[in-house]
């Protein structure tokens, strides 16, 4: 009875750390929408398809895996006259645990106006405002201690007394603010945000708290140097019920091939997730597509207690619609 009692404390320990886990991106660059609800609508083409896939094992054992899916456009900007525009845009998160046996899937709808600040059409700034609705689903067909749910030890078949909720829900809102500066040899960005869509709670527990505000700033750069190289620049910093994490890393770009009508380069770029793990990264341009592949080299002790963590992430976007040739392509897009 007393190894069964440690299971459950276990499990219920760690049901509570996952919800309170952060959803986390070796290469978060790669999903505009991740980043800010005010980024839809960015980038030199009229829209786009962005995905995500990152896969983390302890062990040997799968532990999480990520898929995120994201598309946006340009909604209202036809007319060459007509500068200031709406972007819109949607996104699916799924977050599996435990190799299934917890699931949480996130839909969000975003949009964002677009104001330029100049009249070379480089700077602007968008106000972005997104709905996500969460839902998390437990598989207790892979739960190996079912007589657990019942706080006397034995199964009782009443459903009433177990202590998970049955496909928990959660709507909420996220707004961002995000600064654009994109010429013909610099891309320039920085925003603040607030992001209150969280794991749903999982539990009929009376001790369950509210999951607070994320609050999000970051900064991203490319600029042209030595005529076809570039370099690359992001940082970020997160908080959310007083728990903070800091990422910063650079990249440098390789031209593969240049012509007027073609982006073709290799970035090689290292980063770093504070007392975390650190990331080095290769992503290639091919025009309108974007591929990219990191790996996680944990530096946070746990190699120390004798588990093996690894995690890697893939990264594939294309573009779509009518380019504006004048103005830089850059890994942000």
């Amino acid at each position: 009875m007393k190894i069964k009692v440690y299971i459950s404390i276990f499990f219920l320990a760690l049901m509570h750390s996952s919800k309170a886990q952060e959803l986390v991106l070796s290469q978060p660059y790669a999903a505009a929408q991740f980043l800010s609800p005010a980024s839809v609508g960015n980038g030199v083409f009229d829209q786009r398809i962005q995905s995500n896939l990152r896969s983390q094992s302890i062990g040997g054992s799968n532990f999480a895996r990520t898929i995120i899916v994201g598309w946006d456009r340009k909604y209202n900007r036809r007319a060459l006259d007509q500068t200031n525009y709406l972007g819109i845009g949607g996104q699916i998160i799924s977050e599996q645990l435990m190799n299934g046996l917890l699931n949480t899937n996130y839909i969000t709808f975003n949009t964002a106006y677009h104001l330029f600040l100049d009249g070379d059409d480089y700077s602007n700034l968008a106000i972005g405002l997104g709905v996500t609705y969460a839902q998390t689903n437990l598989d207790r067909s892979k739960l190996r201690f079912g007589d657990m749910y019942d706080p006397s030890g034995n199964l009782s078949g009443n459903p009433s007394s177990e202590i998970f909720l049955s496909n928990p829900g959660r709507l909420s809102a996220n707004t961002g603010l995000l600064y654009t500066r994109h010429s013909t040899d610099t891309y320039f960005q920085l925003s603040a945000n607030g992001f209150f869509f969280a794991k749903p709670d999982v539990t009929n527990s009376p001790y369950n708290e509210a999951p607070g505000m994320r609050s999000t700033l970051f900064v991203n750069l490319e600029k042209y140097f030595s005529e076809d190289y570039t370099y690359l620049f992001h940082g970020a910093f997160s908080s959310r019920n007083k728990e903070n994490t800091y990422v910063a890393g650079a990249s440098i770009s390789l031209p593969i091939l240049w012509k007027f009508d073609h982006d073709r380069r290799l970035y090689v770029g290292c980063y770093y997730r504070v007392k975390d793990a650190i990331i080095p990264s290769v992503n290639i341009m091919m025009d309108d597509y974007i591929f990219g592949m990191s790996y996680d080299i944990y530096n946070n002790g746990l190699s120390a207690a004798g588990i093996r963590s690894n995690s890697f992430e893939l990264t594939f976007s294309k573009s779509f619609g009518k380019r504006k040739q004048e103005l830089m392509r850059t890994l942000f897009d």
